[in-house]
């Protein structure tokens, strides 16, 4: 009995860390005003939050997506495209953007999202280009820590109302923060850049420290702006 006790458990761990769930099914959730908290699944198809609700214009030109709910992922594997923004649409996240050791097999892309709560992409993977650029952040930390970006990764123009880690990620293509802004400390200690990295007109209102970081090509900090000089 209790060798198929095992055997049962083991199956069960096996079929969850197996399950696939569709991107439409979980759009259907944010749409309820629902948090979404998905662990150990892979997620099939395009999941774009802009299209999560009915829209609300907040200008002559763009329009605006609601996510009410919070957004949480540990450990999945996105199969399509995980974007927050088409065509005139932007998206308004008001709670947690979470994405915990999971990977991206498409285009990630976050730029002009509007996040009202803690942004955590901490230990995942990035097979093809991430950008999140535009976005305004209102959190106390923000997280891109010990991630890998196998090509190009971008905060270009990105407004941090708090904190910036980025200790011990992996970027193996072109990094940029330019334009980026950091109201209290920029982290990128023991951060590897193998590609070009641009730091032109980067503003840091509290410490940076790059204690530890690894360059291949010298960095671009351009009219870049900081508090106090960079820590290495």
């Amino acid at each position: 009995m209790r060798f198929l006790l095992i055997i049962f458990l083991v199956f069960n761990s096996c079929f969850a860390a197996n399950k696939t769930i569709k991107a439409s099914d979980i759009i259907k959730r944010l749409e309820k005003g629902e948090s979404v908290e998905i662990s150990d699944a892979v997620i099939e198809g395009a999941l774009d939050f802009s299209s999560a609700g009915k829209l609300s214009r907040v200008n002559t030109a763009m329009s605006e997506a609601r996510v009410k709910g919070n957004v949480f992922f540990f450990r999945c594997v996105f199969k399509g495209p995980v974007t927050a923004q088409k065509n005139n649409a932007n998206t308004r996240f008001d709670g947690n953007l979470v994405f915990l050791e999971s990977e991206f097999q498409k285009e990630a892309n976050f730029s002009n999202a509007t996040v009202f709560g803690i942004v955590n992409f901490s230990k995942s993977t990035f097979k093809e280009n991430a950008e999140f650029n535009q976005m305004a952040i209102w959190a106390k930390n923000s997280y891109f820590s010990e991630i890998t970006a196998a090509k190009k990764f971008s905060l270009e123009g990105t407004s941090f109302l708090g904190s910036l880690s980025i200790v011990s990620a992996k970027f193996l293509g072109k990094f940029s923060l330019q334009e980026t802004f950091v109201q209290e400390n920029l982290q990128g200690s023991n951060a590897n850049f193998d590609g070009a990295t641009d730091f032109a007109m980067l503003r840091v209102d509290s410490r940076t420290i790059f204690r530890y970081a690894k360059f291949k090509f010298n960095p671009d900090f351009s009219e870049s702006k900081f508090s106090s000089p960079p820590e290495r």
